[in-house]
């Protein structure tokens, strides 16, 4: 009998944190999941989403964006 390769025990070690994929591997994932790999190492919840929501702006509207994010930020050191 055949033994079948599957990837699902390497995904778990991913999803569990007990292996991290090497850069080609986070990449072609990215990919296959239509996200940006700085996703994947983002350290929270809000960032991971800060990160989603800005690659899906088109380039011109991410550096807006970034600029408005900017003033925000030096606005609560004031």
């Amino acid at each position: 009998m055949k033994e079948q390769n599957t990837g699902a025990p390497r995904i778990s070690r991913y999803e569990t944190g007990q292996h991290d994929p090497d850069p080609a591997t986070a990449e072609a994932l990215a990919k296959a999941l239509g996200m940006p790999v700085a996703y994947f190492h983002a350290t929270s919840d809000v960032l991971a989403e800060l990160i989603l929501v800005a690659s899906r702006l088109p380039p011109a509207k991410q550096k807006e964006a970034l600029e408005h994010l900017k003033s925000f930020a030096a606005s609560l050191k004031r």
